[in-house]
């Protein structure tokens, strides 16, 4: 097993002189890795009790649970470990289990009780997104003698809780005593004699086409720099250059609709897109408040009547649309189906996913047309869709983490444009992820 020198104390950990392990590094640092080598190598050694905070738990399955699972499997598939979904298990007795970190707060202190005075290792994965209420209820219940918190994180932000809740001064690279705190970079591991050929060349060649195309992400996702101004920004690299005056509809070509079906507003968008050169073209919108599906479809057909679209329609969206809702008897995409072919549009498909991905994955999806790793711009939106342009340059996480910010019922008040917040971006980016997915990198 291939161990790089700055995380040896991960493998000291049932002896460990420190009680907190505090790492900070980019993409391809390995630095979730070798903390789950670290516990799994320590729980074969003595029976101990491991448990895995996160955001929240559903995001797990997503993230370290599905690499502990692939650790288990290729590396120690004979070390006496087992897992189910819930825990991991080994024959000496040790075991790991998984807990969300969202709702953790004064009132349920009690229930971390339990858990935090009988385990003797705590991982904290995406530790920047933890926020301060949590830290601060979460580290005076760690009373276990000898027991380690483990921390995995990256620099979001010049100021993070997780950096404040434990004394780690970034800038000079400190820490209280008993505390290790390091930052690991890629560019470290592939020039250390032994551990660069535990990044893949295509990871290598990936990273310098970012650095050379998209230098903000470059700092932000591979050196760990915050990019300041931009951080909380759902959509990045938006510039004029993904905006086109005016798009016009080919009738030729298929004609895509992309729905969400929120009653106010609901979204509908359509696009045209050019599977030669993998672009989407996003030439109209349909964004109706205090509506239905029969609606938009009426609203649709005035717009484009059968004779103009001739070479038929695909129908992409939210896959919650596939559900009956206790409104209609049969589903929004049945609906908008069976109402077009009485209309006389004689080519009308529906592709849609089984199940919605997770938001971060579409949104990924697309940033990573907005504009690509080899400098191309493969999302071209018309001004007339004003509201998908809208989301573009307003659509943001909330502070410090990977939460979409929605606004309230009073900010909405106060400015009715917020209203149409979060739709449109959802309708807009379905088909994205539908034709072009990506894999996270959770590295």
């Amino acid at each position: 097993m291939l161990f790089y020198k700055k995380y040896k104390p991960l493998l000291e950990l049932n002896n460990s002189k420190f009680n907190v392990i505090a790492l900070t590094g980019g993409r391809g640092s390995q630095k979730t890795g070798h903390a789950l080598r670290g516990v799994l190598t320590c729980s074969m050694q003595e029976k101990k009790k491991t448990c895995f905070f996160r955001e929240t738990k559903d995001t797990l399955a997503n993230s370290i649970k599905a690499e502990l699972e692939g650790i288990l499997d290729d590396e120690f598939s004979d070390r006496g470990y087992s897992y189910t979904n819930d825990y991991v298990r080994h024959i000496n007795g040790s075991s790991m289990f998984f807990k969300g970190l969202k709702e953790v707060n004064k009132a349920s202190i009690e229930n971390l009780k339990g858990i935090a005075t009988t385990t003797d290792f705590f991982v904290v994965d995406e530790a920047q997104a933890v926020s301060k209420a949590v830290w601060d209820v979460l580290i005076p219940t760690l009373r276990k003698a000898g027991c380690v918190l483990i921390v995995i994180y990256n620099r979001t932000e010049d100021e993070l809780p997780v950096e404040e809740a434990l004394f780690l001064d970034y800038d000079t690279m400190t820490a209280p005593e008993g505390t290790y705190f390091i930052e690991v970079n890629y560019t470290e591991i592939i020039a250390c004699e032994g551990m660069k050929e535990t990044l893949s060349k295509q990871f290598v060649e990936r990273a310098e086409l970012v650095a050379k195309n998209k230098p903000d992400e470059y700092a932000q996702y591979y050196l760990n720099k915050p990019v300041r101004g931009n951080q909380n920004y759902v959509v990045r690299n938006f510039t004029s250059d993904n905006i086109a005056d005016e798009i016009n509809h080919l009738p030729d070509m298929p004609l895509h609709i992309a729905c969400d079906f929120n009653v106010d507003p609901m979204a509908w968008l359509c696009l045209h897109i050019d599977w030669d050169e993998r672009k989407m073209y996003y030439f109209d919108e349909i964004v109706v408040e205090n509506t239905d599906t029969r609606e938009c479809i009426e609203e649709f057909a005035r717009r484009y009547p059968p004779n103009k679209v001739k070479a038929g329609i695909v129908i992409n969206g939210d896959a919650s649309g596939n559900n009956r809702s206790t409104q209609a008897k049969v589903s929004n995409y049945v609906q908008i189906k069976n109402r077009l072919k009485e209309l006389g549009y004689n080519k009308v498909e529906i592709k849609i996913k089984a199940a919605n991905p997770p938001i971060l994955r579409r949104i990924k999806a697309w940033n990573d047309k907005v504009l690509t790793t080899q400098g191309e711009r493969d999302i071209i939106i018309s001004k007339k869709c004003k509201w998908l342009l809208y989301n573009c340059r307003n659509l943001k996480f909330k502070e410090g983490t990977t939460i979409v910010d929605l606004p309230s019922v009073s900010q909405m008040q106060q400015n009715k444009d917020m209203k149409f917040l979060e739709h449109p971006f959802d309708a807009a980016s379905y088909p994205v992820d539908y034709y072009f997915p990506v894999k996270m990198d959770y590295s």
